[in-house]
């Protein structure tokens, strides 16, 4: 298999139970990699528990630019007993294991001869430095030194993470860092994997999905922002805290996500641009408000973070499997745009575009991703400022209303759901001289009279005026991006949206030493669906593929109800973890090999 090989890169894993700073430990080491030029791909893995439980850290470090994690390790940061017990398998031949001589849980441990044992008293060196707290700092020191790279950009991240409390915890952290670099230096000449700083390499950010989905919000110019805690959202909600006062962003931190849900519809009514987010649990509380907001034509942004269901589920996993959910929530039928950012890129650039199709649609637009993307960071290109535009659509913000012909109807009276051809009425914001203000959540007739809406002709004319944004929408929309060879000239094309992306790209780049030639198409918007884009795609292929993180199909049955097709093979997962770029390796090339 031409994956990157021992040597090539570097593959590190930190075990250790909640409470012992793994992912804080693995981000700082992280940080210190990229700002030495090199690119970045991390996983968190944990139960939900406040404290104890296994949690894992892995991280990528390569001299070229990554898209996924992979299941190799060639560095085990074994911070306790458990960690040998059930991650040392994953370990490459001529693997490191880093681990505490002195804890009396290892004291009967020996290493394969496989592997080379690295041999760190990380709780007395972290006590001599000042603390034990600092053992997984003394760690990060020495996988630095197992791979030649100097202590100097950590020491540097560690001042910079800890500025803002006493100056002597930098220093403390510091000479912890420094005092495991040099007890590993000892064996570090045994260890297969060196990395240098690369001087030219462009600069990147480090982001997880829930940051670039901030960011996104932010460059759209969000005024509010609204949602009750719940994994793996809420960190949204500490990063949009974190920036308000900056920002100028009210941010609410709600007693549930039925408020959560109202408010930003309260929010939009306004005028301001207002975003809401959860996991499928929470947007089960919102349904009926998110109803509402389709009712009463708002334009309002959800974000919807898959975890895996039913119920609780599995609170701090990964899966796809609310598709179905996001088309069909709530009672009725209306409108509703659903786009599914891949990677942190695509998740800055999707955001501020949600906020664009929202106003200029004057309905909801859902951000659908998953645990994958929320809690895991990429090293990136600083995203696009400049292409950022803001469009409020319809949007008449002050003045008088009668300066607006088009919104009036023959009695010269403001219509807030003027029946249009496009589905879309002029939106007058409360102030606006002339524009009388009726919205609720009731049917309704052109003026937004509910007792009117219960009028047969009216109903079924409102219903027509909203659904006819569908068909704008499909013009407006974000088209299915596409990788790799023409579906015509290809071994196989594979179908998939959300972060399927990352391992997809990255097994496509593996395959092209086999000769394998794999085409590839991103659903980015999965409502209102690209069936046209998706049919010449599949039609024109040798041999098709559906890749995605659910047990029962979603995106393909979509491709059956839309494009009336369906595809040669499948690969489902939904276990809790992403896809590896390794499962899809092995899958397309059985695919390519049987066509």
């Amino acid at each position: 298999m031409p994956v990157p090989t021992f040597g090539s890169e570097l593959r590190v894993k930190i075990g250790g139970e909640a409470g012992f700073g793994i992912k804080a430990a693995g981000q700082t080491l992280a940080r210190s990699f990229m700002s030495a030029g090199l690119e970045i791909f991390d996983l968190t893995e944990y139960p939900s528990l406040i404290r104890g439980g296994h949690n894992t850290y892995t991280l990528r470090v390569s001299q070229t630019p990554i898209s996924s994690h992979v299941e190799a390790v060639d560095v085990l940061v074994a911070l306790n007993r458990h960690t040998l017990d059930v991650n040392l398998d994953e370990l490459v031949d001529g693997g490191a294991v880093i681990y505490d001589p002195e804890d009396k849980e290892n004291a009967e441990w020996e290493a394969p001869d496989r592997l080379l044992a690295v041999p760190v008293p990380l709780l007395r060196l972290a006590k001599d430095a000042g603390g034990p707290i600092m053992r997984n700092t003394v760690a990060l020191g020495a996988v630095l030194s197992l791979v030649g790279f100097p202590v100097d950009p950590l020491a540097d991240g560690l001042r910079a993470q800890f500025a803002h409390k006493a100056p002597e915890i930098a220093e403390q952290n510091v000479a912890a860092a420094a005092a495991g670099h040099e007890a590993a230096s000892e064996v570090a000449a045994a260890f297969g994997v060196k990395l240098e700083p690369r001087a030219d390499a462009p600069k990147r950010l480090l982001v997880d999905g829930n940051e670039a989905v901030g960011l996104g919000a932010l460059a759209a110019g969000i005024g509010f922002y609204a949602a009750y805690p719940m994994t793996p959202a809420s960190s949204l909600l500490h990063f949009m805290a974190a920036h308000e006062r900056d920002a100028g962003v009210v941010v609410k931190h709600t007693e549930d996500e039925i408020a959560a849900m109202n408010m930003v519809v309260g929010a939009a009514f306004t005028g301001t641009r207002a975003m809401c987010a959860s996991a499928g649990g929470g947007f089960a509380l919102m349904v009926e408000g998110f109803g509402m907001a389709g009712v009463s034509e708002s334009a309002v942004v959800v974000g919807v973070f898959t975890r895996p269901g039913p119920a609780t589920g599995l609170p701090t996993w990964t899966e796809q499997s609310d598709l179905r959910y996001v088309l069909h929530a709530s009672q009725g039928e209306f409108p509703r745009v659903v786009l599914a950012p891949g990677d942190r890129t695509d998740a800055f650039e999707l955001t501020w575009q949600a906020f664009n199709l929202a106003d200029q649609l004057q309905t909801p637009v859902i951000i659908l991703g998953d645990s994958y993307l929320s809690d895991n960071r990429q090293s990136v290109p600083y995203f696009d400022l400049d292409a950022v535009v803001v469009d409020r659509g319809k949007l008449v913000a002050e003045g008088d209303i009668a300066d607006h012909p088009e919104a009036l109807g023959e009695d010269g009276r403001y219509l807030r759901y003027k029946l249009t051809d496009y589905g879309v009425s002029v939106r007058a914001l409360p102030g606006v001289k002339g524009a009388t203000q009726l919205g609720n959540s009731y049917e309704h007739d052109e003026y937004g009279f509910g007792s009117a809406g219960e009028v047969a002709e009216v109903r079924a004319a409102q219903n027509d005026k909203r659904m006819r944004k569908l068909e704008l929408a499909r013009n407006l929309v974000p088209r299915p991006a596409v990788f790799g060879t023409d579906p015509a000239e290809a071994d196989v094309a594979v179908l998939f949206f959300g972060t399927t992306k990352g391992p997809v790209l990255e097994a496509m780049h593996w395959l092209e030493p086999d000769g394998v030639k794999v085409a590839a198409m991103q659903a980015v918007t999965l409502w209102p669906f690209p069936a046209d884009d998706v049919s010449v795609f599949l039609g024109a292929a040798k041999r098709t593929i559906i890749i995605e993180g659910n047990f029962t199909g979603q995106l393909q049955g979509l491709v059956r109800e839309q494009c009336l097709r369906d595809v040669d093979d499948t690969l489902h997962r939904y276990d809790g973890r992403p896809f590896s770029p390794e499962q899809v390796y092995a899958k397309l090339k059985e695919v390519a090999e049987n066509a």
